[in-house]
């Protein structure tokens, strides 16, 4: 290793990572296609694209499972060598113990917590997620909501560098799949690296990174806001979220609709805060 190497902070990289499965018809198909990517130490990592874009195996390959038929190379670094906590869309698929509680014990007991903090850990965890009251209620008694926020109270206890979400919230009411973004936006303000895979682009924040997915490959990575407005130099372009087959949310849309017919200037909104602050200073400037 080099003398100024620090395994702690190296970023995790994929260098040249393809994965190929043999089809019904007995031919290889890809997966993943000669992808690279890095992801740095507490850093916030959206992956974006349509159903069958290679979303699900690039969250698996981040999270250190171990995929069939992979190749090309990757290093950990931060990550470290065992395997990342990841949240799927379906809790079922996940769930090892028989409540929330032993959920989060099981949890803690396989990243090897020491035992002395293992009941304190579990107490804060189920806490921070509202489950306190529900810790011994076995998962027929609770909603499918509940066994989500079990799935990521069970990954947030770790305190692990990385935590992948699979589109954990796709599955999920308003209400708690804002307790679940919530949580890992929490998380990641505490030190976290995630990576939050979603179909939802109403997760995206405009300083966030975002990579997009299209037939296994990388076609964009860079910020949200870029994402979803394209090239300055291109206005009349598909914008790079067009290109991998999603739909701008409506009212980016109509602001880049706008834009395209000279009727907007200025900064192109993202978030609902973002639009009020717009037609704020509109209304004012009519005053």
């Amino acid at each position: 290793m080099a003398a100024n190497a620090d395994p702690v902070r190296d970023p995790l990289l994929l260098d040249g990572v393809s994965v190929a499965v043999t089809n019904e018809a007995g031919d290889l198909a890809a997966l993943l296609d000669n992808v690279d990517l890095s992801l740095n130490p507490g850093e916030w990592l959206n992956v974006v694209g349509v159903n069958g874009s290679g979303k699900t195996t690039l969250a698996r390959i981040l999270a250190g499972l171990y995929v069939e038929g992979s190749a090309g190379s990757l290093s950990r670094g931060f990550a470290g060598e065992s395997a990342s906590p990841i949240v799927l869309q379906r809790p079922e698929a996940q769930l090892f113990g028989e409540t929330p509680r032993e959920e989060v014990l099981f949890a803690l007991e396989w990243r090897q917590v020491p035992s002395h903090e293992i009941a304190g850990r579990t107490e804060e965890t189920l806490r921070m997620t509202g489950l306190l009251e529900l810790a011994d209620v076995r998962w027929e008694g609770l909603s499918g909501g509940q066994r989500q926020l079990a799935a990521v109270a069970a990954a947030a206890a770790c305190s692990a560098p990385l935590i992948v979400f699979d589109e954990a919230a796709s599955m999920l009411d308003e209400t708690n799949r804002a307790v679940v973004l919530g949580l890992a936006r929490e998380l990641h303000q505490q030190g976290t690296a995630i990576v939050w895979v979603t179909q939802r682009l109403d997760e995206l924040m405009p300083g966030d990174r975002v990579i997009a997915m299209a037939d296994g490959r990388v076609i964009y990575d860079g910020l949200v806001r870029a994402f979803f407005y394209g090239d300055e130099e291109n206005p009349d372009g598909l914008t790079p979220c067009e290109s991998c087959g999603l739909r701008l949310p409506y009212m980016s849309a109509l602001a880049l609709q706008w834009k395209r017919a000279g009727r907007w200037s200025g900064l192109l909104p993202v978030t609902q805060q973002e639009w009020r602050e717009v037609w704020g200073n509109a209304e004012r400037s009519h005053v």
